[in-house]
């Protein structure tokens, strides 16, 4: 099991609600698309940042699942290499029980991680096509 103890909140990470590659769901975490997801999900849908590269789709449902029933959830993959961005959204059903993933689930140390899991930013047609550059780091 990858889960050790809890840490306190990292705050750094992708915060948008913009993802790439392809989705590695299965049958048990359909995509927002499979399920006719409603547009208005921004107390339901969560961002999860600086998860373990290994960690699987699977083990990110079943991390997840623990807390509620989850409409969708996907584990980001770079489009080209498959490997792990570090990063997922989950999707619940009920909003307290994406409130209670928050609270359950922030800050938890998974092997070198620390998690964060936060609301995600609603998608929205403003920001659809930004860029953002950064310099400097």
């Amino acid at each position: 099991m990858i889960i050790s103890t809890m840490e306190p909140q990292v705050s750094n990470g992708p915060t948008s609600n913009t993802s790439n590659g392809p989705s590695s769901n299965n049958r048990n975490c359909p995509s927002p698309m499979q399920t006719g997801a409603a547009t208005d999900d921004s107390k339901t849908n969560l961002i999860v940042n600086y998860l373990p590269q290994n960690m699987t789709q699977e083990e990110f449902r079943s991390l997840f699942g623990s807390i509620g029933e989850i409409e969708s959830c996907k584990l980001v993959r770079d489009k080209i290499t498959g490997q792990s961005l570090g990063y997922g959204f989950v999707n619940y059903i009920d909003p307290k029980d994406a409130e209670k993933a928050i609270n359950t689930l922030n800050g938890l140390r998974l092997q070198t991680k620390t998690i964060k899991v936060s609301y995600a930013r609603p998608s929205s047609a403003s920001i659809r096509d930004a860029n953002l550059y950064v310099s400097g780091l």
